[in-house]
């Protein structure tokens, strides 16, 4: 018998739907493997677990692991993923596991490794190892997924493996990436300069890897010229081993330029898919154990809300701005424990919980139900009794058996500031309470965000945000922007991201809220533009520019929740408001409860200033205070009267 390494990977769907029970699927693993194989728990994550096991064969390992899958998880039995590799050579034992288990959510790549490991070492004993040096790769990945770590890894991998000959093979410790046609450190790596520093090297080669990112062939279909530049390639095959670059791209996208470069090389794919909330959860844990502190269970979903603020804009980095966010928490943690240990608590310094992260997370927390929240909105009446007709139409077609269940998604029409997403946000809360939705989070992104930079990109965004919002409500404002009525033949990636979004919102109709906003006529547009959207989305809820009365009320209950006031700030607000023109209120450009923040937002500043420099520790905002941020000619231009031309 001899001893191996088993890797069990997880679906992270079943991973979510157990952790939600708190069950512990690879410890229950364990406890069904037969006890004559020895078996031994060496490592283990959400996602995944590392077993060490006494076996006869590699095979035999995988089919012990699936037995005693299928006697733990009868009813799941294609959420695993098994990978075998023998612990016998001291160093690829070291080396294999180092791969299986500091690495996540790169299960390709991982299975990639455990074949050629398994494979090197016959093409060694046949003198066949130029076969391994001509094969090249493509791995679609992300920006921010492991790109540069995974090329760092394979270079090592290389390396250790002795795929050069004797002498040479020493001096091959290093990789390389490009990215073609964009600088690379601080000179732009050209496809000629390329070729060139990649023949210099010819005498004293010290790479074994080189990395091409080749996004830039994807922008217009460049694929002639993507040829081309294989061809220069191909010479320099067997000195180097190249590992091509692109997003991680639908199917269709990613063979078209897996067949360009198939046409002149030896190509594996790689594909990693974006990461997944419990890979995210993966690093912080390791991150937060790196420095020295144990992070508590409650901790997780605060980490997903502020990843989930970070991916609003559309820009997210990945396991950069994983790492980013928990060192963020790890300063406020330390912050509080010194600012307790000053007032004489105890603390403890390892254990890291919501209570020690106060303002990490700005994302609202539920006092109160959501119908007393909802409720207190002013001027929502109308909205308010509308969303309880929903809720309580959909928790019927849910008990009674005999009724379909109406698809939840709707559309918010009305101006900026109106309370859309307000409403949004409580909706998913009052949808969660009354179990409509199992999450109720809240994901907002604008129209444009759903879109990436090259064809075939933009469809896997656009699921993976859908991914995330699963169980949850996902908020899209500007979604008009979706939809452009040309006639031209460019590409549209609003209209891919619409395809895709229609799908999701049919295949998970009932798992998932998508609420689209927008301007009315710009939302009527975007109706008729997509013959399949107006179905999907059958409720409408209309909000209208709130009257001067209430943007006056909101403004006073702002001023009311934080602060002390005179009477006169209250009188010189109301003058204010019943200055405002019909026409600037009807305008497209006046943003309502926006208009009134910022105005409460200068007010209090200008209080907060006049406090600092007369050294007062409370503020008391006053007449003056406001009269000097409403002269600001961002609100102050609002109430200039155009004078009229005539004879």
């Amino acid at each position: 018998m001899a001893l191996y390494y088993v890797r069990v990977g997880l679906s992270c769907n079943f991973v979510s739907e157990k952790m939600e029970v708190n069950e512990d699927p690879l410890t229950l693993l364990k406890n069904n493997i037969p006890l004559e194989y020895e078996p031994e728990m060496a490592y283990y994550r959400y996602t995944f677990g590392v077993y060490k096991l006494n076996a006869y064969s590699m095979p035999l390992c995988k089919s012990v692991i699936e037995e005693a899958w299928k006697k733990t998880y009868p009813d799941y039995p294609d959420v695993i993923n098994v990978l075998v590799a023998e612990c016998s050579d001291t160093d690829t034992s070291n080396l294999m596991y180092a791969i299986y288990t500091g690495y996540y959510g790169v299960q390709s790549y991982q299975e990639l490794v455990t074949e050629l490991t398994a494979s090197i070492p016959l093409l060694k004993e046949r003198g066949a190892l130029k076969a391994f040096r001509m094969q090249n790769y493509l791995f679609a990945v992300d920006s921010g997924c492991g790109f540069t770590t995974l090329l760092s890894s394979f270079g090592d991998y290389v390396h250790r493996m002795d795929v050069y000959d004797t002498g040479d093979n020493e001096k091959r410790t290093n990789y390389t990436e490009y990215i073609v046609n964009k600088e690379n450190d601080g000179e732009k790596a050209s496809m000629d300069s390329i070729i060139e520093a990649l023949m210099c090297e010819e005498d004293e080669i010290d790479n074994n890897i080189i990395g091409l990112d080749i996004s830039y062939f994807l922008d217009g279909e460049k694929y002639d010229e993507l040829r081309r530049f294989m061809r220069r390639l191909y010479f320099l095959q067997n000195k180097y081993v190249f590992v091509f670059r692109v997003p991680f791209l639908e199917k269709k996208a990613l063979d078209k330029v897996a067949d360009v470069l198939s046409d002149v090389m030896l190509l594996r794919v790689v594909q990693i898919p974006p990461l997944h909330d419990w890979v995210l959860l993966e690093c912080m844990w390791d991150t937060f154990r790196k420095l020295g502190f144990r992070p508590d269970r409650s901790v997780r979903e605060l980490f997903l809300q502020k990843i989930r603020q970070e991916k609003k804009d559309g820009r997210f980095y990945g396991f950069k701005t994983a790492e980013k966010v928990v060192h963020e928490m790890i300063m406020k943690k330390v912050l509080h424990d010194a600012d307790s240990e000053a007032k004489g608590d105890t603390v403890n310094k390892e254990n890291v919980t919501p209570d020690d992260l106060p303002g990490i997370c700005t994302e609202i927390k539920a006092e109160k139900n959501g119908y007393d929240a909802l409720n207190e909105l002013i001027g929502m009446e109308t909205i308010a009794q509308r969303v309880r007709e929903i809720a309580a139409q959909v928790k019927l077609s849910i008990t009674d058996e005999k009724l379909d269940r109406p698809c939840i998604h709707m559309r918010f029409t009305g101006s900026p500031g109106t309370g859309k997403t307000t409403v949004a946000r409580i909706v998913g809360q009052i949808f969660r309470e009354e179990g409509i939705l199992r999450k109720g989070a809240f994901l907002e992104y604008s129209a444009r965000s759903l879109c990436a930079e090259y064809v075939g990109q933009t469809a896997v965004r656009t699921a993976s945000i859908c991914r995330d919002a699963y169980g949850s409500v996902l908020f899209i404002d500007e979604a008009y922007a979706l939809y452009q009525n040309t006639n031209d033949n460019s590409n549209d990636y609003g209209k891919e991201a619409l395809t895709t979004l229609i799908s999701e919102m049919e295949n998970h109709r009932d798992d998932m809220l998508v609420i689209m906003a927008g301007y009315t006529d710009d939302m009527e547009t975007l109706m008729k533009g997509n013959a399949g959207l107006r179905s999907r989305m059958p409720y409408v809820l209309h909000f209208p520019n709130y009257t001067r009365r209430q943007l006056f009320e909101i403004f006073m209950l702002m001023v009311k929740k934080h602060f002390s006031y005179t009477p006169e700030l209250e009188a010189a607000a109301k003058g204010f408001f019943d200055d405002l023109s019909d026409e600037y209120l009807n305008s497209r450009e006046f943003a309502n409860a926006r208009f009134v923040r910022n105005l409460y937002e200068r007010t209090w500043s200008k209080g907060a200033l006049r406090a600092s420099l007369y050294g007062l520790n409370t503020i008391q905002l006053t007449r003056e205070d406001f009269m000097a941020a409403s002269e600001e000619k961002e609100f102050s231009e609002r109430l200039e009267r155009k004078a009229r031309v005539g004879f």
